[in-house]
């Protein structure tokens, strides 16, 4: 049964940095130049980031987040296969699977899972990670060239999932789960498990299955299915769309003459309720109306004849109200104070 699990672990690849030797610094003026090129880029990644709309910031935060789990997912089979090693086979089995559910598009992670459930007899987790391997390879396979080594693989690894799912179909009451999203660019999974984009089946045991949706724009979101036997089991999850919009209330000291500048331009000509002439706050110095903006990072700036300008760099969080306040500073305060 050891046996059985490393032999199925071979084919996982560690990956093993490589580190850069560090640069050796020169004088003075190399040390300079290189704060200088410091602060420059600083300044460019500010830049970017005020620019950056909602939508371009939530599909990098996925990014982000699935390469963070690519990497942790690495680490727990790198840890299984130590585990493996020192004949802890059930701890190797928890370690695996959690690699398979925070990276389910790496067929090694779901397939290796398989093997250490095979040799603990851990017949439903063998089922749900097997059935994983099919819905991966059939992906794959067609993408490969007829006789290429990783056609091969992937196709000994479908093969392998076929007779084992026939095999737990005699142990388990098994159904077949058909789902699919709208909008059409969801990603699907099915209690941690790939099952397509937009559209996909997969073989499931029978009772409540969890099913989630994930795409850009759209709130991540999950819907339980009673999958049955016999006929497949259809569904469809509809995520809501996000909200990019949050509201900005400023109150500004003096409140009569100032332009309210968002990025350089005049708040009105953002703004499609134009709330007074050329941007400037009348009267109480705020309107009791909020401004809704689109939530992300954005320069505000308060200008007055007579007065010091102010500016600040402010985030409108997506639902949220942010409030401003500016106390502008008398020009001839300040020159008295000198």
């Amino acid at each position: 049964m050891f046996k059985t699990i490393l032999t199925s672990l071979v084919c996982l690849m560690i990956a093993v940095p490589v580190l850069a030797q560090a640069p050796i610094v020169g004088d003075r003026s190399e040390i300079e130049e290189r704060k200088r090129q410091d602060a420059e880029k600083a300044k460019l990644r500010a830049e970017a980031e005020v620019k950056e709309t909602p939508e371009q910031r939530e599909a990098r935060e996925r990014v982000e987040k699935k390469e963070a789990n690519a990497k942790t997912a690495l680490k727990r089979a790198q840890e299984a296969i130590q585990a493996a090693n020192a004949r802890q086979n059930k701890k190797g089995m928890e370690l695996m699977q959690a690699a398979w559910i925070l990276d389910p598009v790496t067929v090694d992670y779901s397939y290796n899972t398989a093997a250490f459930a095979e040799a603990l007899e851990e017949f439903e987790l063998e089922f749900r990670a097997m059935a994983q391997v099919l819905v991966l390879t059939n992906k794959s396979i067609p993408q490969f060239a007829e006789g290429s080594p990783q056609r091969d693989v992937a196709q000994a690894k479908q093969n392998k999932a076929k007779e084992r799912l026939e095999f737990l179909k005699t142990k388990l009451s098994t159904g077949l789960l058909k789902i699919r999203s709208e909008p059409t660019t969801c990603e699907i999974f099915m209690e941690g498990a790939y099952v397509g984009i937009g559209e996909g089946e997969i073989l499931a045991v029978t009772g409540a299955r969890k099913v989630e949706a994930r795409c850009n724009g759209h709130y991540d979101t999950e819907l339980f299915v009673n999958v049955r036997e016999g006929d497949p089991t259809e569904a469809v999850i509809k995520p809501k769309a996000i909200s990019y919009f949050g509201k900005l209330v400023v109150k500004v000291d003096p409140e009569d003459g100032v332009t309210v500048f968002l990025d350089d331009v005049p708040i009105a000509d953002r703004m499609a309720d134009t709330p007074t002439k050329d941007g400037k706050i009348k009267g109480d110095g705020s309107r009791k109306v909020p401004y809704e903006l689109s939530a992300r990072k954005w320069v505000i700036r308060f200008q007055k004849d007579g007065y010091d300008r102010w500016h600040r760099r402010i985030e409108v969080r997506r639902d949220q109200v942010t409030v401003v306040e500016a106390k502008l500073e008398s020009m001839a305060d300040l020159e008295e104070q000198k």
